[in-house]
C-alpha cells in the first residue's frame, strides 16, 4: 500500500491518506532525538509548561535544517517541525486551520544528502526516507525546497512522487490550495484503476465454462 508518508507525518490535517512511519539510516549532524521539545507536555490530567521548539543557529546549513526537521518528526515534537518552516508556509497553513500535527515515529529512518543551492536565497536538499510494514518496507526519495529568512533557512515545500511510476510533483507548503488540489488528484487517480479491477466480472470456476451472452 502506497502511504504519503511525509505528507501524514507533516499535514495529517490535510487529509492525506496514512500510515506510521518506520524510516532506517544516518544523516550528517543528526540532532539527538533526546533534544525533543521539553517534556513540559503534560501527562494525562496533569499541566505543564508549553513545549518549546529546539533552537537552531541561525547559520545553520540547509541539510542541517533539513536533519532536524526530519529528526522532530520522527520524535513527534511539533514545536520544532512548525518552527523550520518559513513564515509565509506558517501564515498560509493557519489561514486555512491547518497545522503541523506529527505522529511520532521512533523506528523512523532516513537519510539527508548535502544541500543543493539553486540561488541566492534558495536551496534544494535531498533525502531518503523508509517505511517498515510487517509486509516489507518501502523507500521514498523527497527534494526539499528551502529559503533564506532572517532567522536562517527554513522549508518552503516538498516535491515527492505522489503516484507510483509519475514525476515528482511540487507541493508548496505556502500555497495549501494548491497542496490539495494535488492531493486530490492524486487520491483519484489511484482510486481509479481499484475501481475498474472492482467493476470486472469475477473469474469462472475451475470446471466451469464462462457464460457468453448473445
Amino acid at each position: 500500500m502506497r502511504c504519503w508518508i511525509i505528507g501524514t507525518l507533516l499535514l495529517s490535517a490535510v487529509g492525506f491518506a496514512g500510515c506510521s512511519g518506520k524510516p532506517a539510516a544516518t544523516a550528517p549532524a543528526q540532532a539527538n532525538s533526546g533534544q525533543t521539545a521539553a517534556s513540559g507536555s503534560s501527562a494525562a490530567g496533569q499541566s505543564g509548561p508549553a513545549p518549546q521548539a529546539i533552537a537552531v543557529p541561525g547559520d545553520a546549513a540547509p541539510d542541517y535544517i533539513v536533519t532536524v526537521f526530519l529528526n522532530s518528526l520522527r520524535a513527534g515534537d511539533s514545536p520544532t517541525t512548525e518552527s523550520l518552516l518559513t513564515s509565509k508556509a506558517r501564515q498560509e497553513l493557519a489561514k486555512h486551520s491547518l497545522s503541523v500535527d506529527v505522529q511520532s515515529a521512533p523506528n523512523a529512518s532516513y537519510q539527508v544528502r548535502p544541500a543543493e543551492i539553486v540561488e541566492a536565497n534558495g536551496a534544494h536538499v535531498k533525502s531518503v526516507w523508509t517505511e517498515k510494514f510487517d509486509d516489507g518496507e518501502e523507500t521514498y526519495e523527497i527534494i526539499w525546497a528551502l529559503r533564506k529568512q532572517p532567522e536562517g533557512w527554513r522549508l518552503a515545500g516538498m516535491a515527492m512522487e505522489l503516484i507510483p511510476g509519475q514525476p515528482m510533483q511540487f507541493l508548496n507548503f505556502e500555497d495549501p490550495q494548491d497542496m490539495l488540489k494535488k492531493k486530490d488528484d492524486a487520491i483519484a487517480a489511484m482510486q481509479a484503476p481499484a475501481a475498474e479491477t472492482a467493476q470486472q466480472p469475477p473469474p469462472p470456476q475451475s470446471g466451469q465454462r464462462p457464460v457468453i451472452e448473445r
